[in-house]
This record gives structure tokens, sequence and C-alpha cells, in this order.
């Protein structure tokens, strides 16, 4: 089987939900919303060289609500500047429909549009609600793959079930995710309140063989960031090891993620990366990130 690569593109931190356990959170009030400056031809140059040999790219557009007025236009760029790439997409359904309709006539090229009902945010507000509907439903008419999805929060339980019965008798399928919110969800005050039958309810898709990994199963996973460390490509979802760079022409694939479940940072077990030269150790805490330097700041618990 040929190389299958699963490519997280950056396309800005905007969201039109401002919601309260968003791990972007910390970004509403910085200035890490810097428009990205490498380009699509950037990329292509980068993926020409590196991974041409690539019979499969799905690209995620992450970092924002990528159905908003801009990113919904820099979509339509993206796929009229590329060829193999597909899209694989996540959104909080609630934009204006005009905005899904751009992308339909890319249909072929899309292999799936996941919708997030953030229950905490929208439920109760009829606008909301049923332009979230409207818009599942006209993709879904439209001939594109949709799903939509709910956070597991334990005092909506019953609310969730019921809300996943709703979507399958309309045809859509539904999935219970588990909680993703401040600090990527690694904070286990919302996970600890779950009881033995929540993990039951929580869709395969996030059922990970090992604690919290993000990686897309079948697919060679690459982070590309934007703004602050604009074009920076990263080995793991979990650990901020540079092995490349885009406006660099810079890639040194990694080998081995390898998970010490012993040593953990503010609750997060460390991954670590073999087979590369680091530019750096790898932090959560982004503030002592500067490109290709170590942290001044030790990490305790995380010496790698």
């Amino acid at each position: 089987m040929g190389l299958k690569i699963y490519c997280a593109y950056p396309i800005g931190f905007d969201c039109n939900l401002r919601c309260s356990y968003c791990f972007h959170k910390d970004r509403f009030e910085t200035n890490y919303t810097a428009k990205s400056k490498f380009t699509f031809q950037d990329y292509c140059r980068w993926r020409d060289k590196f991974i041409s040999e690539a019979e499969d790219i799905l690209v995620n557009f992450h970092g924002g609500e990528p159905f908003m007025d801009g990113p919904s236009n820099t979509m339509r760029r993206f796929l009229n500047n590329t060829t193999k790439e597909r899209l694989d997409l996540l959104t909080n359904g609630i934009q204006d429909k005009e905005n899904y309709a751009k992308l339909v006539p890319y249909k072929d090229r899309i292999n799936r549009i996941g919708f997030t009902y953030h229950r905490k945010m929208i439920h109760g507000i009829d606008l909301y609600m049923n332009r979230f509907e409207e818009n599942v439903l006209f993709l879904k008419e439209s001939g594109v793959k949709v799903y939509v999805k709910e956070l597991l929060f334990v005092e909506d339980r019953e609310a969730i079930i019921d809300n996943k019965a709703y979507w399958k008798n309309k045809g859509v399928d539904f999935k219970i995710q588990d909680f993703k919110g401040l600090n990527k969800g690694k904070s286990p005050e919302e996970l600890n309140k779950y009881e033995p039958i929540d993990f039951l309810y929580i869709d395969q898709e996030y059922r990970k063989p090992i604690e919290y990994c993000e990686c897309v199963k079948g697919y060679k996973n690459i982070l590309i960031r934007g703004g602050w460390n604009d074009g920076d490509i990263l080995a793991c979802f979990e650990d901020p090891t540079v092995i490349g760079n885009i406006q660099k022409m810079e890639y040194t694939p990694y080998t081995i993620i390898k998970r010490d479940l012993k040593k953990a940072y503010k609750g997060i077990y460390c991954v670590d990366v073999q087979g590369v030269n680091k530019l750096y150790k790898g932090t959560y805490e982004k503030d002592l990130y500067t490109p290709g330097s170590v942290p001044s700041t030790p990490i305790e618990g995380c010496d790698r």
C-alpha cells in the first residue's frame, strides 16, 4: 500500500463561537491569530519535493472555523491550486448556507465534513439550532458525506443519546466524542466524571489504543503550524518537535513515537520522537517557544 498522508493545515484561529472549553481559548486575546506567510505555492513545492509519492493526502484545515467567510474562500483557493489533496473538515455548523454551498462543486474532493453540535453554546437558540440542521441536511442532500458529533459532558448524557437517535432517523451518522477542551482535553476533571458506560458511548474513531493519541489511523500524520511559528512542521499532534518547514523546504520524517507513561507534565503524558535531530525540546508552554531553540526553562517531569 502506498504512502497516505493526513495533513493538518493552518487556516487561522478565528471562530464565531467562543466556547469556554475550547483549547484555542487563549488565542482569542493573543496575537497568535497572525495570518500564515507561506503560500499555496510554497506548500505545493514542499509537497512535490518530499511527499510526491503519496497516493492520498487528506487535508484538515485546523485552528478555527473553516466555513467563515475568509477561510471558506481560502479553502476554495487551496482546491483550485492543488490537485491530489482531499478535504476532511470540521465545522460548528452555524455559518450562512452560502459558505457551505461554495464547496459543493468540489464534493468529489471532500472526504467528509463533520458538524460539531456545541450544545453548551447553541442549544435553545432557535436561529443557530435551525441553521445547524439546515446546513447538515443541505450538504447531505448535495451528495457530501456528513456526520454530526457531540462532546460527551456527563450532565448532558441523556440528551446527547436522544440527539444520536434523532440524527439516525434522518440518515445521518452521529458520533459521541470524549471531551476535548482546555489544554486539548488533557485536563482530567471532565474525564474523571465518566462512568464505565460512558466509555462505551464514545465512537470507535475516538477510542485510541494509547492514552490521548490523536493520529489518524492508516495515515502518516503531519501538522503544519501557522501564525506565531509559521510554516513549521511537527512530528506529532502531541509533541511540538519541529521536523521541517514549508518555506525553508525542510523535512525529516520521524520514525518512532515513544510514549513514556511514567512521566507527565501537568497531567499530560510525554511523547518523544526518535530518529530525528531535534531543533528544541517539546513543550506545551508556547511562550517558551523560539523556533530552532531549546526552551530556557526546564520542564519538570518531561525531560527527554
